[in-house]
């Protein structure tokens, strides 16, 4: 093997895979360099999770060939893809809700004692090892159904980090992880590195691209657009060849709300203890704020902050301990997520696959169940609307009565927010909006929301990237250990203002749960 080639562990010949009615790849020839970050980009239907599924061994090309340090291979499972030291970590996460996070990491591989009783002890070092190298350390035996979404992710990453792969698939890892998280999963991918892991890495986060990435590919239709080294490689230069047109950087413009009457206002929320799990780290303390009509307001904060305890708590997912809110002047009482919605409060939440979406459901039936609770219209009226909201949002799909999981991201995405939109809603909440999805969607999505906020609905967002949120909001609040420690309009937003307001002081005592008092 020559100098050239050992730089290539793993390689893709002229692959081509077919669904009905889609050429998902055509003739794909891929290559992924030696303990290197291989970025792979590309639009949501570009091809890429048909790629990263090959690779793992979940779906089989239907010609083309596979090597692995020169040699052809043959991957037809995933069992067979881990024998040859290849592991994917999914976007969708695979943890398994009724166990804890010991049994996650290590199920299928328990540790045991005397050849045949499980050692728990053992199994339980273990995996608070696997998350101290992870820089995430959590309570080993707590159940996966009480961790956050961003929590789960990190269990995810764990487990396949503990199985000792070559060549690594990162699909979207970072979607849930605020920059706290973030920051210490590059590191850990740098110590892989080092230690002769191979990433291949997936995700819609240029700037988080630009910083990992040693190698870029780009994919669209289906097809190779584009591939070069870091030196050669610019954010104009992964925008255009991913879309097939000049980029733009140009943010939506704001909105005037500046002189529109306050449409909604919070006085000194907490939440109770009973909505609270074992994983929760930073309950809801004191909070108070207003939000305009027309205006796009922001919540920031890191992982476990309280972002999404507080948009749950406004949509009546989540009981609260104290606190008032009120809507156009009248106070409000959300007794439930169906009174929330009564009173024209919706909320589009942050797993779309879990919490939003209905995979049994047709794309109309998926955004039609929005209209369940309000006023009564007729099929047809109901229908009439579901594709005016289909055109108005561009949602891009051949036949309505698709299943809603044959859509992109982006596509999935904008079918929850049609869905709240057939509610009429004078509150519009979003946790996480544009989670894993590509570029072109979001620049869609946000411009979604501003059409919406310029006919005077509120909107109040969260999200785990500062670059989203100084793009997209009229003004931010940052959350910390549950506590609002910072606004700034958006002439004040910047990198280093919002994460030193949401990084906790060191050595700070614990915020108290609400409620220990009575204890």
């Amino acid at each position: 093997m020559n100098a050239a080639a050992s730089e290539i562990i793993f390689e893709t010949r002229s692959v081509t895979k077919r669904y009905p009615g889609t050429l998902a790849l055509d003739n794909v020839t891929f290559q992924v360099h030696r303990n290197q970050v291989n970025v792979l980009i590309g639009e949501n239907g570009a091809g890429k999770s048909t790629l990263m599924r090959i690779l793992a061994g979940v779906e089989t090309a239907d010609s083309g060939q596979l090597l692995l340090d020169g040699a052809p291979i043959r991957i037809r499972s995933p069992r067979e893809a881990a024998a040859h030291g290849i592991s994917i970590v999914h976007q969708e996460l695979s943890v398994l809700p009724n166990l804890d996070i010991s049994e996650n990491i290590f199920a299928g591989r328990e540790p045991v004692r005397a050849a045949v009783l499980l050692d728990r002890t053992r199994e339980d070092l273990k995996a608070a090892d696997a998350l101290s190298k992870l820089r995430m350390p959590m309570p080993v035996r707590t159940p996966a159904a009480q961790l956050s979404l961003g929590r789960r992710q990190i269990v995810e990453v764990a487990r396949t980090l503990d199985r000792g792969a070559k060549v690594l698939i990162l699909d979207e890892p970072t979607s849930a992880l605020s920059t706290v998280e973030t920051d210490s999963l590059f590191q850990v991918i740098e110590d892989l590195k080092r230690s002769g892991v191979t990433i291949l890495y997936i995700s819609h986060r240029l700037h988080e691209l630009l910083h990992l990435g040693d190698w870029f590919t780009v994919l669209r239709s289906g097809r190779i657009v584009g591939q070069a080294p870091r030196a050669e490689v610019t954010r104009q230069w992964i925008v255009e060849r991913m879309s097939g047109r000049p980029a733009s950087d140009a943010p939506p413009p704001p909105t005037s709300f500046a002189a529109a009457s306050i449409l909604l206002e919070v006085q000194h929320l907490a939440l109770s203890a009973a909505s609270l799990d074992e994983a929760a780290q930073a309950p809801l303390h004191d909070i108070s704020f207003n939000l305009r009509k027309g205006e796009i307001l922001g919540i920031y904060g890191l992982l476990g902050a309280g972002r999404t305890e507080l948009l749950e708590s406004l949509a009546g997912a989540r009981p609260l301990l104290a606190g008032k809110v009120s809507l156009n002047n009248a106070d409000t009482q959300i007794s439930s997520v169906t009174n929330a919605v009564r009173q024209g409060i919706v909320l589009v939440p942050e797993d779309r696959q879990h919490d939003g979406l209905i995979p049994e459901m047709s794309i109309r039936e998926n955004i039609a169940i929005g209209a369940l609770n309000g006023p009564f219209i007729s099929k047809s009226q109901q229908l009439a609307q579901v594709h005016r909201l289909v055109s108005d949002l561009n949602i891009a799909a051949r036949n309505l009565e698709l299943p809603v999981t044959s859509l992109s991201g982006g596509n999935q995405q904008k079918v929850l927010i049609a869905r709240c939109l057939m509610r009429n809603p004078t509150l519009l909440l979003l946790d996480e909006p544009t989670r894993g999805v590509d570029v072109g969607a979001k620049a869609e999505i946000y411009l979604i929301l501003r059409r919406l906020a310029a006919k005077g609905i509120g909107v109040l967002f969260t999200s785990s990237e500062i670059e989203e949120t100084r793009i997209l909001a009229d003004r931010v609040l940052v959350l910390c250990q549950g506590r609002i420690t910072a606004e700034f309009a958006r002439a004040e937003i910047t990198d280093e203002s919002l994460f030193s307001a949401a990084s906790p002081v060191v050595d700070a005592p614990p915020i108290p749960y609400p409620g220990a008092q009575l204890a």
